[in-house]
């Protein structure tokens, strides 16, 4: 059975707004995309992207030079969906966790100090190898504060936003929603909290990240 985080099943618009970007930024950081969409892991990558320009404002091109070296170095295709590297930012550039120093990947291998991206990353779950298996978007824009009521896992849901604690669509709660019912009876119907399924509304309406 293949691999599921390396099926294509997020067209470029679902993508974009599960990671509060726009189509045209995810054509530019994935220049590569195929008809499909975007797979899991090119997602991962791509919400880690948007975390770096929307909260430490690293410009498109520096985090491109960087997952290009990253690639080339650690024979990893998609490094930023992979634990085990240390990536952290000082706000220009990124860094790969090496021995007792870090690597600037962004400047070709300098050793440079570190900030560690660590409420990012920590939104990230990995598997036994290492590589990312599901996350937990933001849908407070980027802050440090955000629930972590909605996972995106390509085991469930076909990859799509669900409950956390119930698997869930997040689409099908909104769509409910949208039709009449309240929080509080859906909550009561699908036996969670009214603040998850709040989350699930949010998650479907999402604001682009600043």
């Amino acid at each position: 059975m293949p691999d599921l985080r390396n099926v294509p099943m997020y067209p470029i618009a679902e993508a974009a707004r599960i990671i509060q970007a726009t189509p045209a930024m995810l054509r530019h950081w994935n220049p590569e995309l195929k008809l499909g969409g975007l797979n899991f892991l090119q997602l991962v990558e791509s919400y880690l992207i948007q975390s770096l320009r929307s909260k430490h404002r690293l410009s498109t091109r520096a985090i491109r030079k960087a997952v290009s070296w990253l690639r080339k170095h650690t024979g990893k295709p998609y490094p930023l969906a992979t634990e085990g590297l240390l990536l952290e930012t000082d706000g220009k550039s990124l860094f790969l966790g090496q021995f007792d120093g870090f690597t600037n990947a962004t400047e070709q291998g300098q050793i440079a100090w570190r900030e560690i991206l660590g409420v990012f990353l920590h939104r990230v779950e990995y598997d036994e190898e290492g590589i990312a298996s599901r996350f937990y978007p933001f849908t407070r824009g980027y802050r440090a504060d955000n629930p972590r009521f909605i996972i995106v896992d390509p085991r469930y849901n076909f990859g799509r936003p669900c409950l956390a604690s119930r698997a869930i669509s997040t689409a099908i709660i909104a769509r409910r929603h949208k039709a009449g019912e309240s929080p509080m009876d859906l909550a009561k119907d699908y036996r969670c909290e009214p603040i998850e399924i709040d989350e699930a509304i949010r998650a479907e309406q999402p604001q682009l990240a600043a």
